[in-house]
């Protein structure tokens, strides 16, 4: 009995010895996942935004190239005013994100 007595507190350390080590492993490794999750956000977060600059550069480009005309006409107040009867209540349709939308007599507008 004393030689398994003398050996509990040797096999005691060992085992506590082992638990550090496999604790510090698991934090290392813990840390390591951490930052290559991180790493890996920013680089898509920076691939994405090279490409969506990218992408703007590029629409403007084409946009320079094509011969339609994207111009819209140009109306004048009193022209509006004239054409929804002074902005009547009758020629309300709703009310959207920028304001009230009227009902247009488009005869009026020429």
């Amino acid at each position: 009995m004393s030689e398994s007595t003398n050996r509990q507190p040797d096999d005691i350390k060992k085992n506590r010895h082992s638990s550090k080590i496999k604790q510090a492993g698991i934090i290392v490794a813990s840390a390591i996942l951490v930052m290559g999750i991180i790493i890996l956000g920013v680089i898509s977060y920076v691939r994405k935004k090279k490409l969506c600059f990218k992408g703007i550069m590029r629409n403007d480009y084409d946009n320079e190239g094509r011969k339609e005309d994207m111009e819209l006409p140009i109306f004048d107040l009193m022209a509006i005013a004239n054409a929804t009867c002074n902005f009547s209540s009758n020629n309300k349709l709703g009310e959207g994100g920028f304001g009230s939308v009227y009902k247009v007599n488009k005869n009026m507008l020429n």
